[in-house]
């Protein structure tokens, strides 16, 4: 193996100080290209953000191609789901720049959100997170990253069309009155896609919004490690271990 391709997959797939600091570079790149997309929504990309989208495709490409080339199983990676989606996100910043008439593929970049939630999971390996503090803070983070996918999707995809959505804070503002169910009404949806994507946020969305809340404010699991075997996660409930049926003590207000 050469020395280029051992320090790639070093970086990707290592776990030390090296590699940390590279998944909070790429973090932010994540974060700069998403911003980036974001406020260029109403934008007509004339020459200047024509050469940005080049550059970000030019990165995006490089990085995709490395993390290909550092993989044990390359050709198994590109069947993975994050690979697609960074192969569709790629063919949106490249094919509008060759014909004008797929200026509507920038809506496909939303597909660069759901990068958004490896941050959660990276940054539980990157920061001194106490083990039973690894749930919550999961749960907290996974919360914030799905308003803001949800918010980003209905912004990126009303903003041309609906006049109650002026910033993307109003779209923050109609994400969380949907998911919260409060619905004022103030901000709706006029045109069948909104109308669309505000059925599968009351469907799919409600429920997964109050299922992480839940994981915030309600853990399911408790770290109490067994004095018999080890077993470290058990049920907040629970009086004995599921591996070894000894008893074990864990705190509890007793209204679970």
């Amino acid at each position: 193996m050469s020395i280029s391709r051992e320090i790639l997959r070093d970086l990707y797939f290592g776990s030390g100080r090296r590699t940390r600091v590279f998944h909070l570079v790429m973090i932010a790149v994540d974060l700069a290209a998403v911003a980036y997309f974001l406020a260029t929504v109403r934008v007509e990309h004339v020459a200047v953000y024509r050469a940005v989208d080049l550059a970000i495709f030019a990165v995006f490409a490089v990085e995709l191609a490395a993390r290909l080339w550092a993989d044990e199983r390359p050709v198994a990676s590109l069947a993975r789901l994050s690979t697609i989606t960074d192969i569709v996100v790629l063919a949106s910043l490249a094919l509008p720049l060759l014909l004008e008439s797929l200026g509507f593929l920038r809506i496909v970049r939303t597909l660069r959100f759901l990068r958004l939630f490896r941050i959660s999971e990276t940054l539980r390996r990157l920061l001194p997170i106490r083990r039973r503090q690894e749930d919550v803070f999961t749960a907290s983070m996974n919360l914030a990253v799905f308003v803001f996918v949800v918010t980003s999707t209905v912004w990126v995809l009303e903003a041309r069309t609906n006049p109650h959505l002026n910033t993307w804070i109003d779209a923050l503002y109609f994400t969380v009155t949907t998911l919260t169910t409060t619905g004022y009404g103030d901000i709706t949806m006029t045109d069948p896609l909104g109308r669309l994507l505000t059925v599968f946020i009351m469907i799919f969305g409600v429920a997964l919004f109050f299922r992480l809340a839940q994981a915030i404010f309600r853990p399911t699991k408790a770290h109490v490690p067994c004095q018999q075997c080890g077993l470290q996660v058990h049920d907040p409930d629970a009086s004995h271990c599921k591996h070894c049926g000894s008893v074990i003590r864990i705190e509890t207000e007793g209204d679970w």
